[in-house]
């Protein structure tokens, strides 16, 4: 019981400031299902990534310690998620119910049972050796990640999203932008809800290759190597539109506070 206790106190600490939306209802239940589960050993290696209203990060729940306490060695940018590509390939089905299977237990089942079993989509992707996930429901969305060795880490969850007639045509909410440290360096996790008339995501990251994420269904998912440490300052999401024309120079950071809806 203590160490639940003691679990919720940093927890908390480590928010503050919280939003104001991430202290209501929705958000603030899912907080509290999270600190009343045992953390998944999966989440030891997960870093603490930034938060934002209505994103509560699964690793910051598990782990509320210490950066110093996380630091992993630094395999070397050389050898560091060496079969990721800018390209992803779809992930089978088979390997995306197992790995969601896995996962949300870890991130504490932040819905229904039934809830959890039907949602409204799984979106998967494969890049080299690596996968990750999203999880959709009415209520809320999670994000998890396979490492190379098939470990599998709950990334994120995000609650109270927007509608899809909240965010038009052309809108886009960032739902999952956290980092995650695993022993090769750290990696940026992404993944969002799109307006009716986005067909296409691309990311761009200082100093890094154009990343093309994965779109299905009005969601996309993307993640990407950052080698040498938080390197989120200046990515940009431009979308595809149905009609042919682009929606450039949308900066993650914006969207990571407020989504872009129209």
């Amino acid at each position: 019981m203590s160490r639940h206790l003691d679990l919720d106190q940093a927890l908390r600490a480590a928010a503050e400031p919280v939003p104001a939306r991430v202290g209501q209802a929705p958000a603030q239940a899912l907080v509290d299902r999270i600190v009343a589960s045992d953390p998944s050993p999966a989440l030891a290696k997960a870093g603490s990534p930034a938060r934002r209203r209505r994103l509560i990060t699964v690793a910051a729940a598990a782990l509320a310690v210490s950066a110093a306490a996380l630091a992993l060695p630094n395999l070397g940018a050389d050898r560091a998620y060496a079969s990721w590509t800018p390209d992803a390939r779809p992930l089978p089905a088979t390997q995306a119910t197992a790995i969601v299977n896995r996962c949300v237990p870890d991130v504490g089942e932040p819905a229904t049972a039934a809830e959890a079993r039907t949602p409204r989509l799984i979106l998967g992707e494969q890049r080299g050796a690596y996968a990750y996930l999203s999880i959709t429901t009415k209520t809320w969305t999670a994000t998890c990640f396979r490492d190379h060795d098939g470990a599998v880490h709950g990334a994120s969850i995000f609650a109270a999203p927007v509608n899809d007639a909240q965010l038009g045509r052309e809108g886009v909410e960032l739902q999952a932008y956290g980092q995650l440290r695993t022993e090769e360096g750290y990696c940026r996790l992404i993944a969002g809800h799109l307006g009716s008339d986005v067909t296409g995501v691309t990311i761009t990251v200082p100093k890094s290759p154009a990343v093309h994420a994965t779109v299905k269904d009005g969601f996309f998912l993307a993640w990407y190597p950052e080698p040498d440490g938080p390197q989120s300052v200046g990515t940009q999401l431009a979308l595809r539109l149905s009609d042919g024309k682009t929606v450039e120079g949308l900066l993650a950071s914006d969207l990571y506070e407020a989504p872009r809806l129209k």
